[in-house]
């Protein structure tokens, strides 16, 4: 029966408002023994709640429909299995699903069914149930614990695994968006967590998008293979990596969240003398070590081709969410990102996108990526000594207010710190944070405009606080003296009139 005689007999078989006969009937044609009967009701199910979700899914809830749908996924008829996962996905829709604690009790029909479809070669049926199974975890409420048992936990976890490895990418895309919904902190297993299994998961997920990624590259066109095609390619890897890095950021902030819970940190039955494995903080570099080696590699190479805002979101705030995680790397990560251009990088996106009102969202992240960074740098620099208390006060509320201001590209950025003009207020604010910004750049060797315009730049920087007679903060004006000494070559000189004043001022 098709889709359209499907809604045409639901339609037929409506009876007037508050008629329970219909759910009654469904339900008894589904506790038949005949399979026919069984699939034909669960197809009439589907028919109802596409053409009428709000009237008839709370009637079939009430009937419990869902507790024998979840009872029909241990059939060995792909069919009905399949027709029961259609029907449960578009009763999830449904807040009372949920609040009738349906999925408490037929969440583990749902990963024994999944165990069991992923070892049939059957791809329509392995989506379909990812997809219910994506459903239940985004939307099962907090306060109502679905996994209840740690090895029904395990097994959903091992269920995950397998689906993420999917040569199939369909199967594998799903399997990801139902992982990244899987590492919500309630739906983890009561203490001790397994943070090798999460671990393995991860791996697992980022090792697939990995093997997607470079077979896309390994690809050479044939003969005339159109652009269309090929534009078509890099927006499915760009998809599927956007997916990836949204699981790794539920990771991350997973970690963050286990911070504030002692009975998470690490399992308390491991003997004192072992080595502590299982434990937040080996989690927490892991995901150091995964962004570092896997992420950061794969958005480059994707990068190269094509810049995807939604994207670069995700990315920044995995990033930045790092710098939190594993505290004590914060500044040896810091530097290194700095090293690999990403202060160049985050203010060429900042330029591209988030002039105006535009991509508000990614503006935040950048500012708050750039914000953090820049402060570790400053925190641990590599020319001078540690700035005081106070001077890191300063510089973070001046990065605070003027970073998000800042959506200028480079000669922009020049022409706006080489203006004499009057200055003041947010103006200056974001003339201190050009400067900070390019000489943080400068001393990781990201040299991305000349020195010599660099150098009149800051010159007639200083002029102008000179002629308005203004102090800068002391770390601007200490960026500046670095930034003046190392581009000054023998045809760069010093106005005389700004030298006498720096030998004042110092």
């Amino acid at each position: 029966m098709n889709k359209v005689a499907l809604e045409e007999s639901a339609k037929n078989i409506e009876g007037p408002p508050g008629d329970p006969s219909l759910p009654l009937v469904l339900k008894k044609l589904l506790l038949s023994r005949d399979e026919t009967l069984q699939v034909a009701s669960a197809h009439c199910i589907t028919a109802v709640l596409v053409h009428s979700p709000e009237k008839y899914a709370p009637a079939f809830i009430h009937a419990d429909i869902p507790e024998f749908l979840f009872e029909h996924l241990s059939s060995s008829s792909e069919v009905l299995v399949w027709s029961s996962y259609n029907c449960l996905t578009l009763l999830a829709e449904e807040p009372l699903f949920f609040s009738k604690c349906h999925t408490v009790y037929g969440i583990e029909a749902v990963v024994r069914s999944l165990q069991a479809s992923l070892k049939m070669n059957n791809t329509e049926l392995h989506k379909q149930g990812l997809l219910l199974f994506t459903e239940i975890l985004t939307r099962q409420p907090e306060e109502i614990k679905l996994f209840t048992s740690s090895a029904m936990w395990r097994d959903a976890g091992c269920a995950l695994k397998e689906a993420v490895s999917s040569p199939v990418l369909e199967v594998a895309a799903e399997a990801v968006k139902a992982t990244s919904a899987f590492l919500r902190k309630d739906h983890q297993s009561a203490p001790p967590v397994r943070y090798g299994e999460l671990q393995a998961l991860l791996e697992a997920m980022l090792n697939r998008c990995a093997e997607f990624s470079q077979t896309c590259l390994n690809r050479r066109p044939l003969g005339h293979t159109s652009s269309r095609d090929s534009q078509k390619a890099i927006l499915q890897r760009g998809k599927f990596l956007l997916s990836t890095l949204e699981g790794f950021r539920s990771a991350c902030r997973l970690a963050i969240e286990f911070q504030s819970e002692p009975s998470a940190q690490e399992n308390p039955f491991t003997a004192p003398s072992a080595e502590k494995k299982d434990t937040l903080e080996a989690f927490s570099e892991f995901l150091l070590s995964a962004c570092d080696s896997m992420c950061i590699p794969m958005v480059m190479r994707h990068l190269e081709q094509t810049t995807q805002p939604a994207l670069m979101e995700v990315f920044l705030s995995i990033l930045h969410s790092l710098f939190v995680i594993v505290p004590h790397m914060k500044e040896k990560f810091s530097k290194k990102l700095a090293a690999s251009s990403f202060i160049r990088l985050t203010l060429e996106l900042k330029a591209r996108f988030c002039s105006g009102l535009s991509h508000s969202t990614l503006n935040q992240v950048c500012s708050s990526f750039l914000y953090c960074m820049c402060l570790n740098l400053l925190s641990a620099p590599e020319k001078t000594g540690p700035p005081s208390a106070e001077e890191l006060s300063t510089v973070s509320e001046l990065l605070q207010h003027g970073l998000p201001q800042i959506s200028s590209r480079s000669p922009e950025s020049l022409a706006f710190l080489s203006d004499r003009q009057y200055m003041e207020g947010a103006a200056r604010q974001r003339q201190h944070c050009i400067l900070l910004l390019f000489y943080l750049a400068y001393v990781h060797e990201d040299r991305f405009v000349s020195e010599a315009d660099l150098f009149e730049a800051v010159q007639s920087f200083l002029l102008s606080l000179q002629d308005q007679g203004e102090c800068p903060p002391l770390a601007v004006f200490k960026a500046s003296i670095y930034v003046l000494a190392v581009c000054q070559d023998k045809d760069s000189v010093l106005h005389e009139q700004l030298h006498s004043s720096l030998i004042s001022i110092s």
